[in-house]
């Protein structure tokens, strides 16, 4: 029913068409009329034409629109369901709403200003534009620490290009730590952090960087997990002791493995500009230093100034943005406020240096068939709904292609994160993502028939479909998904769908995994969670379950977890919780701690080394498993020979499932993009 309500509303928002049209050209005049003979020049004028609560249509010709500020809506520009205010471009995907402004009169470097570059052929080949005096805005400072700084970059024809860096390719790495700035844990993976720590860098390269200039570090400086890019301090050449100028939130080395190399990379480093298709940006005499990467292609070089969201609106009903572009921003292309029935509709986003679209609050909003990608963070997060009164948000995320995220924050860099009450997110297509695919929290959410791979490429301790830390995070349901062809890196490595640090009273039915990661499920020690009718193949584990509880959380301590406060904070145990969640009201009462109540049903395993993993603190009892079954690669006749031989047909699944009496039938036809 949630599914034929999604799809009811998506084509009355295409086939509600408003009267009233004004148009858009580059080469228009906003004192003419907005006809289209005589269309405006830029989307405000069309804007503040339509702010009178009517409706209407604004439609963009082909060509780049700058918003250097962004542009913003307010309940002003509210359409009704019978004229919504519809923005598009007349050519699906023509129209570009541009936060990036195109740079002139580039310049060879001079022989003075090149003498400290590291590359003697960049001496030669770097060429130099004064920003301040084409008119450029001064460029904002980067921060002592940050994952996405949402600052001033520089693009080349669509694509964003690299800010100089060492090494160029891949990674260095420390296993020295001078000074952790930091305390053994003190729960957990916690730890008290006192000051910026310092390390034995692992090369005789920082001797030739200009740290006054500035020189910036972005790694996994403590776990595997938890990436950030640090300005350095100092570095000194007699001990090879880089200090670091901010402190990172875990401190420096990982406590639990001490000699375990941390993997970073230097970037901004004006030293560095060594090869085609770097650049650096002077933030101090805003100047570009620039080795194009292709001098023949004429592709127009543009730097970034909208610091702001591209197109932001607050407070809007009953909105369409349909086919256009939004690129090159600093920020977010889109923000969604508390709008009602807002619609985003066959967009591209691409070389944001945050995120693509963020829509929160209000309620019936969609976000379908666009593509994000290239994005310095995340793809798209969406939070509706109220979680106390379980009132659902009805947001939607359907049909989207969303791929090479997290440019500068990896492990912001998913396809969609999930908040809220109530939402959807179906048919999507997510791939080439630092960490996982997907993270939710909140309740009542439905994430099906996507198809997820390439993912989890640099962390490690990480799902592809990501909860945890609430025992009332309930009533989710993670169903007919396909994973496959992801990373498993070292460590915790990745997990299908993680359930982490006792999340609970979750569905997991019907997703299919293909090797890939290192466990389908882990259950972190979770409670009332129901694993039924997946596929896994060629895993190392099947389904992971510990009993971590004991170890993690401590009732009423506000340093431990806090998934007693978490609960009272929702009044878990008023009428309404009581009724949808009865086990949650008996939680104290049972062992709380304890992962009990789980059911595991119907699973198939596939040339998995093995189908369940249960830590030597799990009780096999406190888990009710019925007719998992485990098969051999020979006993399955259109399995690929390896996970490197795949890929896998899903339209012969059939003939596994089949074998299962009370396996109820994955529709493998409808999953990922193909399914529409």
């Amino acid at each position: 029913m949630r599914s034929l309500a999604f799809a009811c509303f998506a084509v009355g928002a295409s086939m509600a068409l408003p009267a009233r049209e004004f148009f858009v050209a580059s080469s228009g005049n906003d004192a003419d009329p907005g006809s289209r003979e005589k269309p405006f020049a830029s989307l405000a004028k069309a804007l503040s034409v339509v702010q009178d609560g009517k409706g209407g249509t604004v439609s963009l010709a082909p060509g780049e629109y700058l918003v250097p500020t962004g542009v913003a809506l307010d309940g002003g520009h509210s359409g009704t369901a019978e004229a919504p205010l519809l923005i598009r471009s007349e050519v699906p995907r023509a129209a570009r709403i541009a936060g990036a402004r195109e740079v002139h009169d580039l310049r060879p470097i001079s022989p003075a200003e090149a003498e400290t570059l590291i590359s003697e052929d960049a001496r030669s080949r770097v060429l130099v534009a004064d920003l301040a005096a084409q008119g450029f805005p001064a460029l904002a400072p980067l921060p002592d620490s940050f994952r996405a700084p949402g600052v001033e970059e520089v693009f080349f024809g669509d694509l964003p290009l690299q800010s100089a860096r060492w090494p160029n390719d891949g990674f260095a790495a420390f296993t020295e730590v001078i000074d952790a700035g930091a305390s053994a844990p003190v729960h957990w993976v916690t730890r008290e952090v006192y000051r910026p720590g310092s390390f034995r860098f692992p090369s005789e390269r920082a001797r030739l960087w200009d740290f006054s200039r500035g020189v910036y570090l972005h790694g996994f400086w403590c776990y595997e997990w938890a990436d950030e890019t640090l300005r350095a301090a100092s570095y000194a050449p007699d001990t090879g002791e880089l200090r670091l100028a901010a402190k990172h939130g875990y401190g420096i080395g990982n406590p639990w493995h001490k000699d375990s190399p941390r993997q970073f990379y230097a970037v901004h480093v004006f030293e560095e500009l060594d090869r085609p298709g770097e650049y650096y940006l002077d933030r101090r005499d805003n100047r570009l230093y620039l080795w194009p990467p292709d001098s023949g292609s004429g592709a127009p070089v543009r730097v970034s100034l909208c610091r702001g969201p591209l197109l932001r609106a607050e407070g809007v009903s009953h909105l369409v943005l349909r086919d256009l572009v939004f690129e090159n921003g600093c920020g977010w292309a889109l923000q969604l406020r508390n709008c009602t029935r807002a619609t985003v509709e066959g967009c591209l986003v691409r070389n944001m240096g945050l995120g693509g679209m963020d829509c929160s609050g209000g309620a019936d909003n969609q976000i379908l068939r666009c593509e994000v990608t290239r994005t310095g963070s995340r793809a798209i997060a969406m939070t509706a709904g109220d979680r106390k009164t379980l009132t659902p948000g009805n947001g939607s995320v359907v049909a989207n292609h969303l791929h090479d995220l997290g440019r500068h924050d990896w492990g912001g860099g998913r396809g969609v994160t999930l908040g809220g009450c109530g939402n959807r997110v179906a048919n999507n297509l997510i791939h080439h993502c630092p960490t996982g695919g997907i993270s939710y929290s909140g309740n009542e959410h439905l994430l099906e028939l996507n198809e997820i791979h390439h993912v989890c490429l640099l962390y490690s301790d990480v799902g592809v479909f990501y909860t945890g830390r609430d025992w009332a995070s309930r009533g989710n349901i993670v169903r007919w998904n396909y994973i496959h062809s992801t990373t498993n890196n070292t460590g915790t490595g990745s997990q299908a769908i993680y359930l982490d640090d006792c999340d609970s009273g979750d569905t997991v039915i019907g997703n299919i995994v293909f090797g890939g990661v290192g466990r389908g499920v882990l259950l972190g020690g979770g409670r009332d969670n129901r694993l039924e009718g997946n596929v896994f193949f060629y895993l190392p584990k099947g389904i992971h379950v510990d009993a971590r509880g004991p170890r993690g959380i401590t009732l009423d301590q506000p340093g431990s977890w806090n998934l007693k406060a978490k609960c009272e904070a929702l009044e878990y145990l008023s009428p309404l919780w009581r009724k949808r969640y009865p086990s949650l009201a008996r939680i104290l009462d049972e062992e709380p701690l304890l992962p009990l109540g789980n059911v595991m049903r119907n699973n198939i395993f596939v040339g998995c080394t093995t189908a369940f993993s249960l830590t030597r603190d799990v009780k096999p009892e406190w888990l009710e498993r019925e007719n998992n079954v485990e098969f051999g690669p020979a006993e399955v006749p259109f399995l690929p020979a390896s996970v490197e031989a795949g890929p896998l047909d899903l339209q012969a699944l059939p003939m596994l499932w089949e074998k299962v009496p009370g396996f109820k039938p994955i529709p493998v036809e409808r999953i990922g993009l193909r399914g529409l």
